[in-house]
């Protein structure tokens, strides 16, 4: 009769102490560890340069609740890179969440996914060239195109791909021209039509740029936007706009 009493307490007892257990792995589980619970994957095995990398990723529904939070995604970007070190993804309700990066620089790119304190894989993607640099296009407007000594006058313009995309985070020079000696921004020439570089502005995660010259003397002056190229991107050149100063 001890004997059977005491298989109770201890069958019991092993039941007991089974959650017991596994409660205490769990709350002592490193997450900084990869787990299957957050997925994040791609199909492209490299991407050209100026073009998405494109991201999708599953919360395992034991983590997502019905609360469901934003999923972090963390980023390595190449040197060069004007990309933030995390960015926010929204997932559905069904766990599953996508995110696209522009590839402003060649190199490894990786990522990982965030989701309350639970780490994915890591995905690595190679960012190359493409063949030819992408054509570009580069407008530029300012106003008022009538301004009088002391005013300033604002220009701004847009850098955009073959396909109107906007392209972020380039450096956009600007230059004067102007003769007699009479300009924005306090030029000095004489004579002949001279052109002088006069600053540059970088563009922003629309492709769109600003930036603003004094007027100090009377005239006229030509001022053209160029965009120089790089290893994705062809060379441009804005339109150039002429801005009459008076008394």
């Amino acid at each position: 009769m001890n004997i059977y009493y005491f298989l109770i307490v201890l069958v019991c007892g092993g039941f007991l102490l089974v959650p017991g257990a596994i409660a205490y792995h769990d709350e002592n589980r490193d997450n900084s560890l990869p787990s299957d619970l957050v997925m994040l994957r791609t199909l492209q095995d490299e991407v050209i340069i100026g073009d998405k990398i494109s991201l999708t990723g599953q919360i395992d529904q034991t983590l997502f609740g019905t609360q469901p939070s934003d999923v972090i995604i963390l980023i390595s970007a190449p040197k060069g890179s004007h990309t933030d070190t995390f960015m926010l993804a929204k997932p559905a309700s069904n766990g599953t969440f996508r995110y696209n990066q522009i590839a402003d620089v060649g190199g490894e790119w990786n990522f990982e996914a965030l989701y309350n304190g639970i780490y994915s894989e890591k995905v690595y993607i190679p960012v190359v060239p493409g063949d030819e640099p992408k054509k570009t296009a580069l407008t530029m407007s300012g106003w008022p195109t009538f301004p009088k000594i002391g005013d300033y006058v604002s220009f701004k313009g847009r850098l955009t791909d073959s396909e109107g995309k906007g392209i972020a985070f380039k450096e956009v020079d600007y230059r004067l021209a102007s003769s007699p000696v009479r300009c924005l921004g306090g030029c000095a020439f004489g004579g002949m039509l001279e052109w002088r570089n006069a600053g540059s502005v970088t563009t922003d995660i629309n492709g769109e740029y600003f930036f603003s010259l004094p007027v100090v003397e009377s005239g006229s002056v030509q001022i053209e936007a160029l965009f120089s190229g790089d290893e994705g991107y062809s060379s441009t050149s804005s339109r150039v706009l002429k801005i009459t100063v008076y008394e």
